[in-house]
């Protein structure tokens, strides 16, 4: 396990546990992080949204229909509101600030920022609790990622693509530390390239030991998958 981002990048290979572990737990709740690190992943990354009342909480969808007994838009709801669902076996709408305090010297944290509201709140957050030594800021937006950028320039940042495009070239340009492409997109090629320009690349999402393993011989640095307890031990393979 690597508990700040520079331990992190020091590895070979690590293994980035996606909303915990979404794969045997339910998403983006501390019960499915917690696993994730009793599995012994390296990181672990959560999405995060806004309240009504401008708290960032961890959320993929705009909704909450998906994964919750609620209904409607995560924004039209206070962090009070919203801390009466039930996220999956009875587990709560985590805040970001529950999870920084769940994960502190024990993982790095992968903080997905969903929407443009949100980015300020979670850097404030970030400054608050000081995590920038063991986060890694993530988004499929640029702007956020210049955003925190321009509010931190020594924090660590990533951009994430699911089609092919000149991302690699982009993410080194804003001072990016890494690219996060959908794994089916990532080439050898693409891999050579971004590493060559100092970035790690980390695809996402994995979740079978065979394919894993064909992305650790093509060169990347990391893995997301949904079930850590299938590819945490293909570091000692």
């Amino acid at each position: 396990m690597a508990t700040t981002v520079n331990e992190l990048f020091e590895m070979k290979l690590f293994i980035v546990g996606h909303r915990g572990a979404k794969g045997l737990e339910p998403e983006n709740t501390i019960r499915s992080i917690k696993r994730a690190i009793a599995l012994g992943v390296d990181a672990v990354e959560v999405d995060v949204r806004l309240t009504k009342d401008n708290i960032p909480v961890i959320m993929h969808d705009e909704t909450l229909d998906r994964t919750t007994n609620g209904k409607g838009r995560v924004r039209d709801y206070t962090l009070k509101e919203l801390k009466k669902f039930n996220a999956g076996d009875n587990e709560k709408i985590p805040t970001l600030e529950e999870v920084v305090k769940e994960v502190a010297g024990k993982v790095v944290l992968f903080i997905e920022i969903k929407e443009d509201e949100a980015v300020k709140p979670v850097l404030n957050l970030a400054d608050q609790e000081n995590i920038w030594p063991y986060s890694i800021f993530i988004s499929f937006n640029s702007h956020h990622i210049e955003e925190v950028k321009l509010f931190n320039p020594k924090a660590y940042t990533g951009l994430i693509y699911i089609k092919p495009f000149d991302g690699i070239v982009k993410a080194k340009k804003m001072g990016a530390n890494m690219v996060l492409p959908y794994f089916r997109i990532a080439t050898a090629k693409a891999i050579a390239f971004a590493k060559r320009l100092k970035l790690k690349v980390v695809v996402w999402t994995i979740n079978d030991i065979e394919t894993a393993l064909e992305y650790r011989n093509r060169g990347v640095d990391g893995i997301t998958t949904d079930r850590p307890d299938l590819l945490v031990d293909i570091k000692s393979i």
